[in-house]
């Protein structure tokens, strides 16, 4: 079987296609369209063998320290 991608994931895909032609298109900035792709297939090769999935999204070792909150993520917080 191919590469499959939920709904949500092919929604997200369609998104960031969408975004990155457009930049590709108006901005001729070429490399956001060659990532988005090349990001989306590697996604679409883990979610399409099951057993790589499972070894990528399986809980880390040792404790979870939860979310990391959005303030401490950007570089001015």
């Amino acid at each position: 079987m191919g590469p499959t991608l939920s709904a949500e994931e092919t929604r997200e895909f369609v998104v960031d296609l969408v975004n990155a032609t457009h930049d590709a298109a108006e901005l001729d900035v070429r490399s956001n369209l060659h990532r988005v792709i090349v990001e989306w297939r590697a996604t679409a090769r883990i979610l399409a063998d099951p057993e790589l999935t499972a070894q990528l999204t399986a809980p880390l070792p040792g404790r979870d320290h939860g979310e990391v909150p959005l303030h401490e993520l950007r570089p001015d917080g």
